[in-house]
This record gives structure tokens, sequence and C-alpha cells, in this order.
């Protein structure tokens, strides 16, 4: 479940959810139209603040493997 929903793919979320249905309409219900079939956010946070998406964009920027600097 954690790679379909890092990979924004809803649909193999949907196959892998207990209820597939009611997951579906539950997401249909906050992102009813159809642009948001293959958004790569979701209702919770949205296009600016997706957790996500911005590690996505930071992994393409930098790389798998950063290296953290000491913060002191």
């Amino acid at each position: 479940m954690s790679d379909a929903r890092y990979g924004f793919d809803w649909n193999r979320q949907f196959e892998l959810c207990l209820d597939p249905e009611r997951a579906r309409e539950y997401h249909d219900e906050t992102l009813p139209q159809d642009v948001f079939k293959e958004a790569e956010f979701c209702s919770m946070c949205g296009p600016k603040f997706c957790a996500y998406k911005i590690t996505q964009n930071i992994v393409e920027e930098h790389g798998e493997t950063m290296e953290s600097e000491p913060t002191h």
C-alpha cells in the first residue's frame, strides 16, 4: 500500500484496500473531478503541501542518497 501511495497509484491503492468500493467513494467525495483521478496529491494536504510529492521532488533534484549535514 505504501508503495502505491508514494507513487500516487490510486487504482492500486483501491485494489489493496479492505473495502475498495468505499475507498473509491471517499476519494471521489473529496476530489470528484476527473482531473483528480490521476492527481499526484490527495485532498488532505493538497498539491502544495503533499509530503510524498515534496520528497519525490527532493529525490529527483538531489538523488536518492542524500548526505545529511550537521545542524550545529
